[in-house]
């Protein structure tokens, strides 16, 4: 019966240091994982599923599950004027002929391939660069890496400051728009994926660029206002011109008359709306066509109501 009881009793015991021994973590869908351990990060990757974490240690110390996500992680440059700013300070770029110019560069980035040696050495480097934070819930056991934040931190700056060198290096806002529709080695696309790519290999960050792409290209709202200036004065210039040669083609005078007709009714009426009380008088007549035409006056007659006389004096006789 003793022996039952001590057997039994033993069983117990080492079921319990089993259960012990069992901390099951989560890997979701979208994740990889790496354990990291008080001594350092394992050379293995866990990918969707369950990972058992092990016992904590009386000391104190236990292992931790780091989660990062493993499909393409996107990230916006912006390169906006003070007011669409939080800080209110102008981060445009500066073109060839110092006039500001606004756009977005859009980031599609990839972490390393997990599937090969060089994948998995490149995402220990990867998890060593970033600081990750604990999933909230999980007793500091599972932690949250973020492979923007690794980016923004080891290669951002250098980024934007490349990106603003190669606005510069296009003297004017129409060069640079002509480099956007480029395609080609000349592209402001191609350009722009070969320095950044570059950056991230300098810097040492495993993230591999898919693409940069810039968008919503802006100039300088005065460059703006003066290209629309100069476009509706050259479109004032050939509706002048249409109608000059239109005018010209009559030998007769018609198309003259009734245009200096027409100008001056719509002089009346714009001045008689404005609330001026404006009377017209046109003299002479077109003796060389049938139908009677009043053309426009050389002298304009402007009539005016007299001012009434003063009232009789009744006092004298």
């Amino acid at each position: 019966m003793n022996k039952f009881h001590t057997l039994a009793l033993f069983i117990i015991a080492a079921l319990g240091l089993i259960a012990c021994d069992n901390n099951y973590q989560n890997v979701p869908p979208n994740d990889i994982g790496m354990m990291l351990t008080p001594t350092g990060y394992e050379n293995r990757v866990y990918t969707p599923g369950q990972v058992n974490l092990g016992a904590d240690d009386i000391n104190g110390s236990y292992n931790r599950l780091v989660l990062i996500q493993r499909s393409a992680i996107e990230v916006k440059e912006q390169f906006l004027n003070a007011d669409a700013n939080e800080d209110k300070t102008d981060h445009r770029c500066l073109l060839g002929d110092k006039t500001a110019a606004a756009l977005d560069v859009r980031l599609v980035m990839a972490i390393p391939d997990h599937n090969t040696p060089e994948g998995i050495k490149d995402l220990n480097r990867l998890f060593l660069l970033g600081n990750p934070k604990a999933v909230e819930g999980s007793k500091d056991h599972v932690l949250r890496l973020s492979a923007e934040a690794v980016y923004a931190e080891q290669a951002r700056q250098q980024v934007r400051g490349r990106i603003r060198q190669i606005c510069a290096s296009y003297k004017d806002f129409d060069s640079l728009f002509s480099a956007y529709s480029q395609s080609g080695r000349d592209g402001l696309v191609t350009q722009m994926e070969h320095d950044i790519t570059g950056i991230l290999k300098d810097k040492k960050v495993p993230l591999g660029l898919v693409n940069a792409f810039p968008s919503n290209l802006k100039p300088d709202p005065q460059i703006m206002a003066a290209i629309a200036t100069l476009q509706a004065a050259q479109k004032r210039t050939e509706a002048i011109k249409v109608i000059t040669d239109f005018l010209d083609a009559d030998r007769t005078g018609s198309r003259r008359l009734v245009y200096q007709i027409q100008a001056m009714q719509e002089l009346v009426n714009t001045a008689n709306t404005n609330g001026h009380n404006t009377v017209v008088l046109g003299f002479g007549a077109n003796s060389g066509s049938s139908t009677t035409l009043i053309p426009m006056p050389k002298e304009t007659v402007i009539v005016k109501q007299a001012p009434a006389p003063p009232p009789a004096d009744t006092t004298k006789k």
